[in-house]
């Protein structure tokens, strides 16, 4: 019997897989990684959406014109993953970051868009708890990547409600 992941673990280098439980099986995610997109540029969202969900595995459950609006998605809808632009109107990506953090649990993966990928920047953002960092000029493959290793990592109760966590 194989059991269903409810979300896929990030080992912080990129890698995804699922919770390994005692007996050596690795669950299949039967369920989509639920994101939000924040960004100002209703074309840029519009792409992305579209290019995500060419993903079986994704769903965009909520769109988001400025980081005041993704924070309150955010708490709304408790995605997976919330994609977000760093320059954005009312509310900046930066400060949205860290309230999305602090005010929905669990918290979300945080996948940063930026026009200009600076190290210093991207050093920054990755320290304060975003979990990917990417240039708009990406591709498909990088934008699912992204999204998909930055899930939060799974604890026994999110993996199987018909066996106990492992000791």
């Amino acid at each position: 019997m194989t059991r269903a992941a409810r979300c896929a673990t990030n080992d912080g280098m990129g890698r995804t897989g699922g919770y390994e439980d005692p007996k050596g099986e690795q669950p299949v995610r039967e369920e989509p990684v639920r994101v939000v997109l924040a960004d100002d540029h209703a074309g840029f969202r519009r792409g992305l959406e579209e290019m995500l969900s060419t993903d079986g595995g994704i769903e965009v459950v909520g769109e988001a014109d400025n980081g005041a609006q993704a924070v309150e998605l955010a708490k709304e809808t408790r995605p997976d993953v919330v994609v977000l632009d760093l320059a954005m109107p009312v509310m900046e990506g930066r400060e949205a970051l860290g309230l999305i953090l602090r005010g929905v649990s669990p918290p979300p993966g945080i996948v940063i868009l930026t026009m200009h990928d600076q190290a210093r920047q991207r050093r920054e953002l990755l320290g304060m708890g975003a979990s990917a960092f990417l240039a708009k000029s990406a591709s498909l493959a990088e934008f699912v990547a992204a999204v998909k290793s930055s899930t939060p990592k799974c604890t026994p109760r999110e993996i199987s409600d018909e066996a106990p966590p492992p000791a």
